[in-house]
């Protein structure tokens, strides 16, 4: 069964929830029948973390496979979380690829993320990679334009090793 968590603070999560034809659900636990499929809905913060101790941001699907808990993190439609479900991953570890700017601040050790911050004010490109961050939203990491910011970062210094480079792509939080 796929869990969402939700939070009816979130406006992304409320997004969410619309598509799938779903009031917000009335109670922190409530399961729901979406086409075929029977869905769970953690609603509210604390439910959420109990369920989940550390996750992206909302809203969040989760699957359980063999003890282990994948993650689908800020899913926009039911479609892609389906896909997602029907197509698990196959190296077992958490499948978010989105991260919200806090949380991919987060994969930068304390000496990147200074950096990357006072570059902000007159390094241009590193400016345009944090404007289009804030109008996004999120951070995806499948996203070209994000994986060539990356590498951006990493040509001009402010990431210092291709090692490093692949522990943020991998999603290796630092802070």
């Amino acid at each position: 069964m796929t869990t969402i968590l939700h939070d009816p603070l979130s406006a992304a999560s409320r997004n969410f929830l619309a598509t799938l034809g779903v009031t917000i659900p009335e109670g922190d636990d409530v399961t729901v029948t979406i086409g075929s499929d029977t869905v769970r809905i953690v609603s509210g913060h604390d439910a959420c973390v109990a369920r989940c101790p550390a996750f992206p941001g909302y809203p969040l699907a989760l699957v359980e496979r063999d003890g282990v808990q994948d993650q689908l993190a800020f899913p926009t439609s039911w479609n892609e979380v389906a896909a997602w479900a029907a197509n698990p991953p196959t190296n077992g570890s958490q499948t978010a690829s989105r991260y919200s700017p806090a949380d991919f601040m987060r994969l930068l050790t304390q000496e990147e993320l200074d950096a990357v911050l006072l570059a902000e004010a007159t390094d241009t490109d590193v400016r345009r990679m944090w404007a289009f961050i804030r109008a996004v939203g999120y951070v995806d990491m499948a996203d070209p334009l994000t994986q060539n910011s990356l590498l951006m970062l990493r040509q001009k210094g402010y990431i210092a090793t291709g090692e490093r480079l692949q522990q943020i792509q991998d999603g290796v939080f630092q802070l």
